[in-house]
């Protein structure tokens, strides 16, 4: 599956492909955590576990607002996810087999996300693979704003989508670990990076 098939763009008040399970969900501040950034509170949430990683899905109408990612420690799917969550957890579990998660088609909501920061995170979703990394300089250059590298670690601190748009894959100056806003922080970004570094395809 290519990146681009990872995440299809949402709709303003777009449809899911299947209804949103889960709780409601409070207003979240704007220095919330990365996958929370700016946004409104959720109208409802999901959470999936598959260890080593949880992902609390943030709905707003049909789209998909935001995640957050987490540590788990056990493996949960409410009975009644949606097949977005369903999808979701099947992904975590290949991941966790270091195995690529060929993430599935979801109804982001880009319309969310302001122009410089959407170009940024779609060629991030498009150009930079399972396995591959990239740092920041690199991104601006592919996003078509070279010497902006700075404006490009803005762009992934504020990414709404951690793990499904993988800001996670975007390094330093010379390939060093930096920059992860995650409040499981740095440790958690060089977990992704260890899981993504096995086998490329079965």
């Amino acid at each position: 599956m290519s990146a681009q098939g990872m995440a299809r763009p949402g709709k303003a008040g777009g449809e899911a492909t299947g209804k949103p399970a889960g709780k409601a969900f409070g207003a979240e501040g704007p220095e919330g955590p990365q996958g929370t950034h700016g946004m409104e509170g959720p109208e409802r949430t999901e959470r999936v576990c598959a260890p080593p990683l949880g992902l609390e899905l943030l709905w707003r109408g049909g789209s998909l607002a935001g995640l957050r990612l987490t540590r788990a420690e056990a493996s949960h799917l409410e009975p009644d996810a949606s097949p977005e969550a369903r999808a979701l957890h099947a992904a975590l579990l290949r991941l966790g087999q270091k195995r690529p998660a060929d993430f599935p088609p979801l109804p982001l909501a880009w319309e969310l996300v302001p122009p410089f920061t959407r170009q940024v995170l779609e060629t991030l979703l498009a150009r930079v693979g399972h396995g591959q990394r990239v740092t920041y300089g690199e991104l601006a250059a592919l996003a078509g704003h070279p010497g902006k590298a700075r404006a490009v670690g803005q762009a992934m601190a504020r990414n709404p989508w951690p793990l499904i748009v993988p800001c996670h894959r975007v390094l330093g100056a010379g390939g060093c670990l930096t920059g992860y806003t995650n409040p499981h922080g740095l440790p958690l970004k060089e977990l992704l990076l260890q899981m993504e570094s096995g086998p490329a395809r079965d």
